[in-house]
Formats: C-alpha cells, structure tokens, sequence
C-alpha cells in the first residue's frame, strides 16, 4: 500500500513539476503544429486537447495542424518538414519523437557488446537529430513557441500472450526523455512529461493486474485511457484551469452569492425551492466514453472538468434538479449546499452540447487522419519504391508484387488505391467538421429549477 502511494505521488508530482514556471495556454488566432510519429498521427490526444479548448473557450479559433506520420523519426521528419510544418506558418509546435528512434530491435534480452552499442548510437543519433529538427523550425518557421513532450512509454513490464517484449526499451526512451528534458530548457520551450507519468501508472496498476497497461497490446500505442492521460498533462502542463462554471445562489433570500465564468439571473423562490437563468461561458469538457476507466485513477475530473452548481438555504429534504424542463438529478439539501458537479450529468443540455462539439472534432479528426496515411503512402511510394503514385498501373504492380497481401505495406498500397482519389474530399471533410464544431460550441442560457420532493 505504502509504495503504491509512492507511486501515486510520483505520478502527481511529476505532472506538477511538468508544468512548472512556463504555462502557457493557446490563445486566439493561434496555429499548433502537433510534429511527431504514430502515435501523434492518429491524432486522438490533440483532439482531446483540441476539444477542451473549444468548449472551454468558445470564443478562441485555434487551428491544430496534425503533423504526425505514421513510422517517423526526428531523422525522417526533416524531409517533410517544410511542407508539413513550416509551410503552415504556426505560432506553436509539439514535437514527440523517440519511439522509432530508439531502435526497438536493438533491446533483447542479455545484450551483447554489439547490440548495446546499437543502442548506445541511436540515443547519441537521436540527440542529434532532434537539435536539427528544432533549430530549421526555429529558423524557418519564424521562431514559433516550441512545446516538449517526452516520448509515451513503451510497456516492457505488462504480462501479455504476446510474445512482443523488448527488455530495456522503455529504458532507452527514458533517455530520450532526458534528451527532450534538456532541449526544453536549452529552447526556453514547455515541458510535457509523458513518459516519466505513464511509466509510473503502469507500475502502479500492474501490482494489482500484472496484465494492465496504458501503452495498448503492442506495448507501443495508447488507446483512448492512454491518449486522455496523455491530453490531461498535456493541458496540465499549460496551466489549463479546472473550472467550467461556478454558481451558486441562497434559495432563502433568493439572491446570487457566487459566480465564476457564468451570468445569473431571474433568481426566484418556487415549490420549495428555487430557480434561477444561467448563462455560462463554457461547456463541460467532453471525454470519450471508451477513456474514462482512468478517471477513478487520476485527477482528470478534479483539474479540468468542474462544473459546479450550488444552492444554499434549502430547508432539509430531497430535490429535483431540472434544466429547462428537463430531470437532471435528484440531490439532497446538503448535497445542494456542497455543491454538484455538472460536467459527466448526461441529462444536462450543456452535456450533450459539448458531445455534439466532440462528435463533429471526431469526424474531422477520423478524416484527417486517413488523409495524412495516403498522403504518408504517396511518399513512401515515391521514396522507397521510386513509384509514381500518380500510375495507377505502377501502384496497382506494386501491390499484386506481394505474395502477402495481409502484409503492412501491401495494406498500405491497397488503402492507397482505393482511398487515394477521396483526398481531395477528405480535405474538405476536414474543413467542415471543423467548422461544425465550432459553430456548436457556443453556450446557451438555460432555466435551473430545484423543486422539492416532500
């Protein structure tokens, strides 16, 4: 138990520490490059991120330019640089690299002098290709605000059927982490700590389920609970504020007590109870119903979802919580006085306001991402294979030259053939969706009403 609580302290001091002296949140007119490999291509943890800021702040268009690729590293993103980065002119980059870079294949068991050595000329590589990266965007990109994030963790402790392990690993990434760590400083950049945080949790919760892990079944990429835990010290690490709205009123005197980032109005005394107009300015912050089995294990909702409303003045007894006509709960006059958190009531209309936001930035998001694998596709075709990608007879060769269709690049040639002539509308899905959810993220007032049951 002791060294469970270690841990847990560990966790959160490291987020504390991660965000320390140089918060700094996006502000409006901003665009944010998000430069990294897979686990930044899918795009899931920015668009977490990018869905906290359009609810919590309707009024800022942020742009966020996904400009992961799939395979890459700090080495290889300098080829793409310039058009994936540079040319989009942004205020401010997140760079993660490290999990290809580290050379996976060169942790085994036992390693010998020349599989060390491998090790040992990846990191020094690493290092050096990472200075590069950060000083052409530096240079050529007018110097925009640079954000660090150490590498996620690779899980080498997880207990899986798989027979995927490679002892010593997560141990190269922490070197790298160390690498970034120095890079932040020596930039006057933002330290996200990612690796140092997950690494920990999973050692935590691996003393109760030796099977559990945040890093998925490769041990390499995170699903949702890891992309949340990932958006959580992201946004930490800015400085992000916890509170949604905060409202509280006295239903004896009928009068507002407390406000924060709201307006109320029209305060009554009626049925035992009180109503009241609330006009707040933010929704709750969205999160992924498949993620949220971290939220018992972090203070995710504590730092960045409250929504609380309160009522004092209420003679002892059991209440109804309606917005707009609707049951939104039933509370207790000391649960009323404590105050309840509004942001996961799924009967609440800013609730569902804010999925709707979540919904449209999945969908640009799902778009997006399958645009940048074919675009990645194109210029592997063109890089490796000195294909034409504009040949559909060459491409269409290239494919049936696998024996083994269920192959990965196989997979890739067939998703390019068939996908490639939708970029075009995939970049106007994009486009749309992004707006969607920003013409769906503004409040609206809504009529509280806590009527009594007796």
């Amino acid at each position: 138990m002791k060294k469970n609580m270690k841990i847990a302290l560990f966790v959160l001091s490291l987020c504390l520490l991660a965000g320390s002296g140089r918060a700094a949140l996006f502000e409006d007119g901003e665009t944010v490059c998000f430069l990294g490999d897979s686990i930044t291509a899918g795009g899931i943890y920015q668009t977490m991120v990018g869905n906290y800021y359009l609810t919590r702040f309707p009024d800022r268009t942020i742009r966020f330019v996904n400009a992961g690729r799939g395979g890459d590293t700090a080495y290889s993103s300098l080829s793409r640089l310039q058009e994936d980065v540079i040319n989009k002119k942004p205020s401010s980059v997140a760079i993660m690299f490290g999990m290809n870079d580290v050379n996976r294949r060169a942790y085994v068991a036992d390693p010998d002098a020349a599989k060390t050595a491998e090790q040992q000329d990846a990191l020094r590589r690493y290092k050096e290709n990472m200075a590069v990266v950060i000083g052409r965007i530096r240079a050529e990109a007018g110097n925009p605000k640079l954000l660090f994030l150490t590498p996620s963790p690779f899980d080498q402790t997880v207990v899986l059927d798989k027979d995927n392990n490679q002892p010593g690993c997560n141990d190269g990434l922490a070197r790298c982490a160390e690498t970034v760590r120095d890079l932040a400083v020596a930039n006057s950049g933002l330290l996200v700590d990612f690796h140092a945080p997950m690494t920990a949790l999973n050692l935590e919760q691996q003393q109760k389920d030796p099977k559990w892990t945040i890093s998925g079944s490769d041990r390499v990429h995170p699903g949702s609970p890891g992309h949340l835990m990932m958006a959580w010290l992201f946004l930490k690490a800015q400085g992000a504020p916890a509170i949604v709205s905060k409202v509280s009123v006295d239903a004896a005197t009928g009068r507002v007590v407390e406000t924060v980032n709201a307006e109320v109005k029209e305060v009554a005394k009626a049925d035992g109870g009180v109503t009241f107009t609330v006009l707040e300015k933010a929704l709750p912050f969205p999160i992924d119903p498949g993620a949220m089995r971290v939220l018992n294990m972090l203070p995710i909702e504590k730092d960045l979802n409250q929504q609380i409303v309160t009522v004092q003045g209420l003679a002892a007894g059991n209440y109804e919580l309606r917005i707009d006509g609707t049951p939104a709960g039933r509370y207790s006059a000391q649960d009323m006085e404590q105050g309840i958190n509004l942001a996961f009531n799924e009967n609440a209309p800013q609730f569902k306001k804010a999925q709707t936001v979540a919904k449209f930035n999945e969908l640009r998001r799902n778009a997006e991402a399958l645009a940048l694998r074919l675009l990645t596709t194109r210029r592997w075709l063109q890089s490796n294979y000195k294909i034409n990608p504009d040949d559909p007879a060459a491409v269409q060769a290239h494919y049936e030259s696998f024996t083994n269709k269920s192959e990965p690049n196989a997979v890739k040639a067939l998703e390019y053939i068939n996908k490639w002539p939708q970029y075009d509308e995939l970049r106007q899905q994009v486009t749309a969706n992004e707006k969607e959810a920003m013409e769906n993220r503004t409040p609206a007032p809504h009529v509280y009403a806590i009527r009594s049951l007796q």
